[in-house]
């Protein structure tokens, strides 16, 4: 293996191509890593409502743009339900109230709408024909009693929508805080709706938490009041089955809840009213999830106009809010999306979706992600922006790494090249020391040091690749150190028989 590391390490050119090839794949490595697709989960419910239309718009439109994201949907049945998925780290993103979502670990992507609550009163039934008319005579008898009877029916319909703890009692809070109701026995104020029936339209933002929290700021016992969910097509038959005194309900003004809403409580073609939340500056100073809103008249219908005066109600945000751990690229690119689709968004569920952005001071009431922050203010940063510098002093620090790769390199051929000329002088000393060889014996010795010499350069040609003149040198020199031995053995066996044959001559003498 060492040798094989060698003999690739002598190939400059080769190294230094391979070292700019892998510093290629890493930048190719970094780039891909960053930009590849994301999977985020979004938790949102209920499943037929608007913030659950809103997230399949979203998905598809991610899935359209072919973008650095994608959104995968986390089915809830509410609101509260998105709120402990996000807790319990089950979603990375969720669509929830301001009431809801404004935990510190929760910052805010985007504004989605700007939701109202509403408390109508369904318009009263249509009154019953007059009876045939009473002869002028009759009617001068029966005046007097016509009239006490007509006024005991006021006095009665102005109570009939008491609780029982008249009958039982006769106590009387309406008559104790002046909140009674008016001369038609229609609600007007938050405080009569003690002793009545209060319907929450399921489906939409409303929720008995937000009920609780009006009716506590005015005193209502919740004791006092019988509350029940309504789904939005049986709105029309409670109505009619005079199965509720009011409803509340929640989401955009302009939207499609409110409007079918005001069209299932109108009946025989009057509007029915709305009760104002006079109090709704103080309550939102007490609670800064709410905001006081004025909604104009005709905002929830206009043949005949609903409401029909401006009336003062509390309104809260929708938020699009992700986990704080989330990356910033990824909700940068979230981001990105929601802000450049809000005119297709809007368009899609008219009156429901009105994107906006939240506000970005440090003072602000609510915290923005670092991602959704830095697409606000401009300040997101290309993949050559965040990652230039790093290339640029790359490209500037790899020659000093070729630089190194070739002088190990030139180092490691240096010392192959220096063990050859250390066989090839061995191999020229061999041939100076056989032609002074003083006897057989002594080239024998040679003769084994070239068969070493000779298994030494087999082993290093096994790890080295030679080239032709490096093998041209050594077959002379070994082809030299042979002929020499050869040679030098021929000569010292001729002189040792020549000089056996005189000392033979001189005995026979």
């Amino acid at each position: 293996m060492r040798g094989r590391v060698r003999l690739f390490l002598r190939n400059t050119w080769l190294v230094a191509i391979l070292g700019t090839v892998v510093l290629a794949a890493c930048v190719w490595a970094v780039f891909y890593f960053t930009s590849k697709q994301t999977v985020l989960t979004i938790a949102v419910g209920p499943a037929g409502g608007i913030d659950a239309k809103l997230a399949r718009l979203l998905v598809q439109k991610t899935v359209e743009n072919r973008d650095k994201i994608t959104l995968k949907l986390v089915g809830t049945a509410g609101a509260a339900q998105s709120v402990e998925a996000m807790a319990a780290h089950k979603s990375d993103l969720a669509i929830v109230p301001a009431n809801l979502g404004t935990s510190q670990d929760w910052p805010v992507v985007a504004i989605l709408r700007q939701n109202v609550m509403a408390f109508i009163v369904p318009a009263a039934a249509p009154a019953a024909p007059d009876a045939k008319e009473t002869p002028p005579a009759a009617q001068k008898a029966t005046g007097g009693a016509a009239a006490k009877n007509n006024g005991a029916g006021h006095a009665k319909a102005g109570k009939g929508a008491k609780s029982s703890k008249q009958a039982k009692g006769g106590d009387n809070d309406d008559a104790e805080t002046g909140d009674s109701d008016d001369a038609s026995g229609k609600l007007t104020k938050i405080s009569q709706l003690a002793g009545h029936r209060i319907g929450i339209v399921s489906g939409t933002d409303a929720s008995a938490n937000l009920l609780t929290l009006v009716l506590q700021h005015y005193g209502v016992a919740l004791d006092k009041v019988q509350v029940s969910q309504i789904e939005p097509d049986d709105l029309a038959a409670a109505v009619r089955d005079n199965t509720v005194d009011a409803i509340f309900i929640a989401g955009p003004a302009t939207g499609r809840a409110i409007g079918e809403a005001v069209g299932a409580l109108s009946r025989g073609g009057a509007a029915p009213t709305f009760i104002a939340i006079d109090q709704a500056d103080g309550i939102a100073k007490r609670n800064p999830a709410f905001d006081a809103v004025d909604v104009d008249a005709g905002t929830f219908g206009g043949n005949p106009p609903a409401p029909a005066d401006s009336v003062k109600t509390l309104g809260f945000p929708e938020y699009l809010v992700a986990r704080r751990g989330l990356g910033k690229d990824d909700v940068n690119a979230l981001a990105r999306l929601v802000y450049t689709s809000r005119l297709t968004l809007a368009a899609a569920a008219p009156g429901d979706v009105k994107i906006e952005a939240p506000k970005t001071e440090k003072d602000a009431a609510v915290i923005v992600h670092p991602g959704a922050l830095s697409y606000l203010t401009e300040d997101q940063k290309s993949f050559f922006d965040r990652y230039g510098d790093d290339i640029f002093y790359g490209l500037l620090i790899f020659p000093v790494f070729g630089s190194a790769i070739a002088a190990v390199a030139g180092y490691l051929r240096h010392g192959h090249r220096t063990r050859r000329l250390r066989l090839l002088q061995r191999l020229i000393d061999l041939v100076h020391k056989a032609n002074a060889a003083p006897s057989l014996e002594a080239l024998d010795q040679l003769q084994l040091d070239l068969d070493n010499l000779v298994v030494a350069i087999i082993h290093q040609a096994e790890h080295e690749e030679y080239d032709d003149t490096v093998q041209t040198s050594f077959t002379l020199a070994l082809d030299q150190a042979r002929f020499v031995i050869a040679a030098r053995r021929e000569m010292l066996l001729n002189h040792g028989a020549a000089g056996g044959d005189s000392k033979a001559g001189f005995r026979a003498a």
